[in-house]
């Protein structure tokens, strides 16, 4: 029996051994088995196969068909890459930018050189990019509608096969024709637009105007079709109106709500005082506002990083420091998954692997890598920046004594290296914040913020945890 992939089937599988399948079109991925790669890698049209449970599993659903005579596969249904795998990357297309953000090193009054990525660089770099294997790009900055040639770039993602992933704005410049624009080449995308809290977001971006702004563009998005999510930083400025702004902004329809503590840039301590939250006052403001959002009603979900993930529909939430149970604790794993999620290109061609991070790479001179000097492919198959994604647990707990010696390491494998860096200087330091949170018992406090609700991923057993069912 002859099978053949079905045309909008591809097989993709890279150096670090992960097979995946993914649908034309669509930069999302599902794992493979080696079973079923090898398999498919079979469905040519031309090599033999016996019937199995598997070919019909296959077949039912729409990977596979038997194949007619003279079917052949097309020429990139079937890929196999020398590089590291990466499942979309950011572009920082420019840095300029029309607000003066307290918190950014973009702001338009900040001073830093104003670096821009032609499109012809930009072309090489989307060519290098599908050439790696990875489907997906989120164009960011600065404010990347202000890029001279954004549409023009819109058109090259498409036309060398890419997917926009996500396009992240201000939304001052997300008017109906653009949005439109946006829609007829990209209808997928998700758009990540800022909004920092009821009365609050024009104080955060100086610039009058902007919590209007932004407000318009979400309803011209969602009335466009687009899945909109937002980011909204919270310091001691604007806690207070957080969840009345997370309720509102539920109203207009936005689909996921991304809360994240505005940490301690330079820029943002010189403009803002003492207005960051401390560690513990911001764990303590995620185990408030997750008790007060239970008790709303509101069904948006809500992410507040490197804290909660709170899923109101199901009833459910996550604790992500919590990174895994006692028992199902490996040392062979990542020490950190999101390496290989988003990884940040900046405008004068540093890569650096977490794009929040840019702003330290600078600060701190850490060392890296160029994709205008030395290749994409070359850096995510032979460089440090390759290695790093490479590192394990089981690095980190050789690296530090004090992870080591923990008795939760088992629970947060780690924690994050970006938070890492901020703590210790490398991303094989222990991370701080994890460290509080464990020390100080904030697991036991959320759960009890959000009594009733089915812990995703409790810290022991099932039935042996506060907040487990």
């Amino acid at each position: 029996m002859k099978y053949i992939l079905n045309e909008n089937i591809l097989l993709r599988k890279w150096r670090d051994g992960l097979p995946w399948y993914m649908y034309r079109g669509s930069s999302s991925r599902r794992r493979l088995t080696e079973e079923e790669w090898t398999f498919l890698c079979r469905c040519d049209g031309v090599t033999g196969s016996e019937p199995s449970f598997l070919a019909d599993r296959l077949e039912l659903s729409g990977m596979i068909r038997p194949a007619g005579e003279g079917a052949s596969l097309m020429p990139d249904q079937i890929r196999e890459y020398e590089n590291v795998y990466i499942q979309s990357i950011d572009i920082n297309i420019t840095d300029v930018c029309n607000y003066n953000c307290l918190h950014c090193f973009h702001a338009a009054d900040n001073g830093v050189k104003r670096d821009v990525y032609t499109r012809e660089e930009l072309q090489r770099l989307l060519d290098e990019i599908r050439d790696c294997g990875i489907a997906g790009v989120r164009l960011t900055g600065g404010e990347p509608t202000l890029h001279p040639e954004f549409r023009e770039i819109l058109s090259d993602i498409r036309q060398k096969g890419l997917q926009l992933a996500t396009l992240i704005t201000n939304g001052s410049r997300l008017d109906p024709e653009m949005v439109a624009f946006i829609r007829e080449l990209h209808p997928d995308a998700q758009i990540m637009i800022s909004f920092d809290g009821i009365g609050c977001h024009d104080w955060l971006r100086q610039h009058p105007g902007a919590e209007e702004q932004a407000l318009r563009a979400i309803r011209l998005c969602k009335e466009a079709g687009f899945y909109v999510m937002i980011n909204a930083n919270v310091n001691r400025k604007n806690r207070a109106v957080m969840t009345e702004s997370v309720e509102l902004l539920a109203d207009l329809g936005v689909d996921m709500i991304r809360i994240i503590r505005t940490t301690e840039a330079p820029r943002w301590q010189l403009n803002a005082g003492d207005e960051t939250l401390t560690t513990e006052e911001y764990y303590d403001f995620s185990a408030e506002f997750a008790k007060a959002y239970r008790e709303s009603g509101v069904r948006v979900p809500v992410m507040i990083w490197q804290s909660l993930y709170l899923d109101p529909a199901r009833r459910r939430f996550s604790c992500f420091p919590v990174k895994s149970s006692v028992e199902n604790f490996r040392e062979d794993i990542p020490v950190c998954t999101a390496f290989h999620l988003k990884p940040s290109v900046l405008t004068n061609g540093d890569i650096v692997h977490c794009s929040p991070m840019a702003g330290y790479y600078e600060l701190w001179n850490l060392p890296k890598e160029n994709v205008k000097r030395d290749g994409l492919r070359k850096i995510l198959t032979e460089s440090s920046f390759s290695a790093a994604l490479d590192l394990t647990v089981k690095d980190k707990l050789r690296a530090n004594d004090k992870c080591a010696a923990c008795p939760y390491v088992r629970n947060c494998q780690g924690g994050c290296p970006a938070l890492s860096v901020l703590s210790g200087g490398d991303f094989l330091s222990p991370d701080g914040y994890k460290c509080v949170f464990f020390n100080k018992g904030y697991y036991e406090v959320f759960c009890e913020a959000l009594s009733g609700w089915k812990n995703m991923n409790p810290m022991h057993r099932a039935g042996n945890a506060a907040g487990t069912e």
